[in-house]
């Protein structure tokens, strides 16, 4: 990669982690739905001035938005304010990544390599120590909300991607 491609690249990583500082930050003066509410309103306004014609029908959009948008940073919201840590947040949400494997095999038959469910396994055994380490005062609904964001998310990308629904 190139210099300016791997600025890029850490530009996108600092943005990703200060995000979770800036939620943590901002649930000290507004209730959790609401500043969720208001991140994805000042999100869709160059949205609403700029866009072009549609990817997808209206309603397919309409779907991964509110399971992104309301379901996903909902139940993150809620979770940090009930004491995740924004560290721990970025991390445990990364659990996708094991959702959306397990649900693209459920619901759109991939199959994973045997490499990938190993690790699927080591994935599961660290979120399993994670959720039993939690450092003294972190809520424990907290954590699980966290991980049914993550959920959201994954079924949020595994139906970007369906045969039935024509995908994106």
């Amino acid at each position: 990669m190139s210099l300016p491609h791997i600025l890029l690249a850490l530009l996108v990583t600092l943005i990703w982690g200060v995000n979770f500082v800036v939620i943590k930050v901002g649930l000290q003066d507004f209730p959790p739905l609401l500043f969720c509410a208001l991140r994805f309103a000042l999100a869709a306004l160059p949205l609403l001035l700029l866009r072009g014609p549609l990817p997808a029908p209206a309603w397919r959009i309409v779907q991964i938005g509110v399971l992104l948008g309301v379901v996903k940073f909902g139940l993150l919201f809620v979770g940090m304010h009930l004491g995740m840590p924004a560290g721990l947040s970025s991390l445990v949400l990364q659990s996708q990544v094991f959702f959306t494997v397990l649900i693209a095999a459920l619901l759109l038959g991939e199959r994973p390599s045997v490499r990938a469910l190993a690790g699927l396994l080591l994935a599961a055994g660290g979120l399993l120590l994670i959720g039993l380490q939690r450092p003294l005062g972190d809520s424990l609904l907290g954590f699980v909300l966290v991980i049914a964001a993550a959920l959201a998310w994954a079924f949020a990308k595994c139906g970007m991607f369906s045969r039935k629904s024509g995908g994106m």
